[in-house]
């Protein structure tokens, strides 16, 4: 059976786990516009790891388009400059997928789930993709200064329901976009921040400051955004639309005490995107069969 008649039979949802086009001007009150300070131990060039080997592909598939449209989770930096580092998920996949399949990495470091629909027809439609991955949620909740109160560094309640709500809005909306015309959509969760997150304040520069010394458990409110993109992707099987999930976080809770899970303290190191591209793979392999 072909690819396509074959894609929207079922919808599986797994718990096991640089795209042309200019962007628009950054928002000033982005999170992650400049780097977070790493942790002691320094990360190295990434390696390419093994991971499980795609079924061989038929005389009848055609090659696919895959488009990675996310934060600068899925790769430091943005598609539209030079000089990015880090680990890449699509680094790791890209010698376990066919030769012919074209990779489109769309990254764009410190946006928002709003940035990402209202530029998703530049960046991803008008390449008319076969499938795409969406990675977007970190920066949603503005940091510390979003959803925690600076007195008591305690959650509020209400600042980070309004935030998760318009996120999920803006997820639907992209989501919804990319399913009308026929194309399946696969949703990677935000992995857990290693430790605790500085707060963060704009200088009379307009230049992002992290105050080390100041710090919020910032996964108690971004273990509760996951939570709402889990309800999400659950919401679209129900309905069977082709939306399928990477648990990303869950990955890491599952792997605590392992090495180079982190290149920072939010970017995934060699072993947590490995790991990651592993659970990914998984889900484009079920979506195949």
């Amino acid at each position: 059976m072909k690819f396509h008649q074959t894609l929207f039979a079922a919808v599986f949802i797994s718990l096991v786990v640089s795209c042309t086009g200019s962007p628009s001007v950054m928002p000033t009150a982005t999170l992650f516009k400049t780097p977070f300070p790493s942790p002691s131990k320094t990360f190295t060039p990434p390696s390419t790891p093994t991971l499980p080997s795609t079924a061989t592909r038929t005389p009848t598939e055609k090659p696919l388009k895959l488009i990675f449209y996310g934060d600068s989770i899925l790769k430091v930096g943005d598609v539209s400059k030079e000089g990015s580092v880090g680990f890449s998920i699509v680094d790791v996949l890209r010698p376990d997928l066919p030769a012919a399949d074209q990779i489109i990495t769309s990254n764009h470091g410190g946006r928002k789930a709003k940035w990402g629909y209202e530029n998703l027809d530049a960046n991803v439609l008008v390449n008319k993709p076969d499938i795409v991955t969406i990675w977007w949620g970190l920066n949603d909740l503005n940091g510390c200064p979003g959803i925690f109160d600076r007195v008591t560094n305690k959650l509020l309640p209400y600042d980070l329901t309004a935030m998760i709500n318009d996120h999920i809005h803006y997820m639907e909306l992209q989501i919804d976009a990319i399913l009308e015309t026929n194309i399946p959509v696969i949703v990677i969760t935000p992995m857990p921040v290693l430790g605790t997150l500085p707060w963060s304040h704009f200088d009379s520069n307009n230049q992002l400051v992290w105050e080390n010394d100041h710090r919020c458990d910032f996964d108690l409110g971004l273990e509760q955004l996951v939570e709402a993109q889990r309800k999400m992707v659950a919401d679209y099987a129900a309905e069977q639309k082709p939306v399928f999930l990477v648990d990303a976080w869950q990955i890491y809770k599952d792997h605590p005490n392992s090495d180079n899970m982190y290149m920072d303290i939010v970017h995934p190191g060699e072993h947590g995107a490995e790991l990651i591209a592993a659970g990914w793979l998984q889900v484009f392999q079920s979506i195949k069969r």
